[in-house]
This record gives C-alpha cells, sequence and structure tokens, in this order.
C-alpha cells in the first residue's frame, strides 16, 4: 500500500500547502496589526481630547499667559491629534494590505485544494494497482469457480452475462467489506496522514472571494485605484 512518498505530486502538494499557510499567516498577521492599531488610534483620540480639555482650561485660567508647562501641553494635544491621524492612514493601507492577502490566499487556497486532489488520486490509484496486482491466488480461483457456476447453471429469470453476474456479486461483497473498516486505518498510510483525508478546509478563507473570481477582478480593481490615494493622504 505504498507509493513514492516523496513523488513529484507530493511535493507540488506539500509546497502548495506550505505558500497557502504563509498567505494565511501574513493575513491574520495584518488583522491583528489593524485591531493593535485601531486600539492605539482610539488611545491617541483620548489623550487628544483630555489634553484639549485641560489645556483650554489651563489657557483661559492663566488668562492667556503661555507658561513654558502650556507650551509643551499645546504641543502634546497637537502631537495625539496627528499620531491619531496617522493611525488612521496606516489603518486604511492596512486594509488593503488585508485585502491583498486574502485575495493571494484565494489563490494559494485553490492551488493546495487542486495539489490534494492530484496527490490523494495518485497515491489512491497506486494503491488500488498494487492491490490487483497482488490479489490473493485462491480468490483468483474462487471467482474462477464462481464464473464457471454461472456458465454450467445460469439463472432462467437474469439477461446479464456470467461476466456481469459475478462482477456484481464481487464488487458488492468487496466494497461492504471495504466500508465497513475505520476510517482511521486510511491515516496507518504515511501519505495519507501527511495530506489528510479530505480536501483541505480553507480555514479563515472568504469563500464568496474564493468561489468568485469576477468578485476578486473587481476587488483587486479597487485596490489599484485607491492605494495611491491612501498613500498619498487622500481619500476616494
Amino acid at each position: 500500500m505504498s507509493t513514492p512518498e516523496k513523488s513529484t505530486t507530493l511535493k507540488s502538494f506539500e509546497a502548495a500547502r506550505t505558500a497557502h499557510l504563509e498567505k494565511m499567516k501574513q493575513y491574520n498577521n495584518t488583522c491583528a496589526d489593524i485591531t493593535r492599531c485601531e486600539k492605539e488610534r482610539e488611545a491617541a483620540i483620548e489623550a487628544g481630547k483630555e489634553a484639549e480639555t485641560n489645556w483650554r482650561t489651563r489657557f483661559r485660567n492663566l488668562r492667556g499667559n503661555l507658561t513654558d508647562e502650556l507650551k509643551a501641553e499645546h504641543s502634546q494635544r497637537i502631537a495625539s491629534r496627528e499620531l491619531a491621524e496617522e493611525f488612521t492612514g496606516l489603518i486604511a493601507e492596512l486594509e488593503l494590505d488585508k485585502q491583498v492577502f486574502m485575495l493571494n490566499a484565494c489563490g494559494t487556497g485553490r492551488e493546495y485544494v487542486y495539489a490534494h486532489k492530484l496527490a490523494f488520486n495518485e497515491f489512491a490509484d497506486a494503491t488500488w494497482q498494487s492491490a490487483l496486482r497482488n490479489v490473493s491466488p485462491s480468490l483468483l480461483w474462487a471467482i474462477r469457480l464462481r464464473l464457471q457456476r454461472e456458465k454450467v447453471n445460469p439463472r432462467d429469470d437474469d439477461e446479464r452475462s456470467d461476466m456481469q453476474v459475478v462482477a456484481e456479486l464481487i464488487g458488492n461483497a468487496l466494497t461492504r467489506a471495504a466500508a465497513a473498516l475505520p476510517e482511521k486505518v486510511l491515516t496507518e498510510a504515511p501519505v495519507l496522514e501527511n495530506i489528510g483525508l479530505w480536501r483541505p478546509a480553507l480555514t479563515g478563507v472568504d469563500m464568496v472571494l474564493y468561489a468568485n473570481p469576477i468578485k476578486r477582478n473587481r476587488a483587486w480593481d479597487a485596490i489599484h485605484v485607491h492605494r495611491p490615494w491612501i498613500r498619498d493622504g487622500k481619500k476616494k
């Protein structure tokens, strides 16, 4: 029950998996950066509001006498406001990065799924061919005997050939026996333990974008339009 564990197909699958996981890591890291920046921006906004209130109160109390301390507070409130604006611009650009990484993940995800299909089918087909080459002689003898029985004593109410009758009998019997095996026995094969028994889950991928190339193309167009405007500190 083996095919070369490092066949070209399997290597391609491993490469596709690594590439996709890397894109998802970039996406998740960017999401974390956005969350952090949003908290920092809120903190800067609140600090600016507090500094604004305190400065105006002290400015009036001092009758406009700009002491060194008051000048420092004035600089601080301006710095807080500018910092909040910088975070706003950064978050806008990070949101575009986030979209880029998700679109990239849709692409690597499709390659990952396709590579899994090829690797899984290669192993399943190779295993099947190996099993056929190593069929028990006693089983072949029993099948040949069953064919002879159908020839010698054909069923009057069955128009199928002896080959069709026996093929169905064998298929049903072996399939029922195989289906009775627990799924976990399949993972005893190192290759299947590596690639998995099911299609990759693509956890975290936007499946609407994944399944819709038109939406992906529109998203790319929007990114190309907005990126220069955001970098220039403008709005689009």
